[in-house]
């Protein structure tokens, strides 16, 4: 194993990264990515879960791609997307909600979408649509824990957020929750957050996760033009 080197992603990386995503989140199953992503999905029409991603990157001004990257091998071990918004949403975006139809069966696009949105909603509710920092989602390869490259990925979204001046904010799992505390987040409430769902949709997986903010470490009083202008960084941690 080689140094690790936090590099921004390219559009051409996308197949590697969900692959990534798909292990990291397989064991302890994930339903949330799994309704992004489902499985029946990957397994007959793989292009096209990359093809959405894309267009989801793409069609963000605020989407934010990162990679850290094994310089042994050249592998991916971990990526974040990090929407770093430096305007506040206008109402347009506010009101903006995802449609759901690449599942199998219209009941699954129909709890996919409620828990999506319901997600989402939450969010908007904390954050306010204002000038601020989002972990979107965040994956290390699960041959590849406890090397660093995940808190290489928190740390560089939490880096712009301190310049800024702003929040940031997670949306995680129980298993990220030390990493994310040790970058200065804090899970309010301090237990789960259960998305409700209809009573037709109750026999769907269960969706349940923290909801983490952290404060800025120190305010600035003028922003610069280009903080959150991503240029090819290389960020290096020496393997334990």
């Amino acid at each position: 194993m080689g140094r690790l080197l936090l590099l921004p992603a390219e559009v051409s990386d996308l197949a590697e990264i969900l692959e990534g995503q798909r292990l990291a989140f397989s064991d302890p199953v994930e339903p949330f990515f799994f309704a992004l992503f489902p499985e029946t999905e990957r397994e007959e029409r793989f292009e096209e879960q990359v093809k959405r991603t894309e267009a989801w990157w793409l069609g963000d001004p605020s989407a934010k791609y990162m990679k850290v990257v094994d310089e042994e091998t050249g592998k991916i071990i971990s990526a974040a997307k990090w929407c770093i918004y430096e305007t506040p949403l206008t109402e347009e975006q506010m009101k903006e909600e995802l449609t759901v139809d690449w599942h199998p069966d219209e009941e699954s696009n129909q709890w996919a979408q409620h828990i999506i949105r319901s997600v989402h909603s939450h969010r908007l509710r904390r954050t306010k649509g204002g000038v601020c920092c989002v972990l979107d989602m965040m994956s290390t390869h699960p041959d590849h824990h406890r090397r660093g490259a995940g808190k290489m990925l928190v740390q560089w979204g939490c880096d712009i957020a301190d310049k800024m001046g702003v929040e940031a904010f997670i949306e995680g799992t129980f298993i990220a929750r030390r990493l994310y505390e040790s970058c200065g987040f804090v899970a309010t409430p301090t237990d789960w957050i259960f998305v409700d769902v209809p009573e037709k949709l109750k026999h769907k997986p269960q969706i349940k996760y923290y909801f983490f903010e952290r404060q800025p470490k120190a305010k600035v009083v003028e922003v610069e033009k280009d903080v959150v202008k991503v240029g090819v960084r290389e960020a290096v941690v020496e393997e334990a």
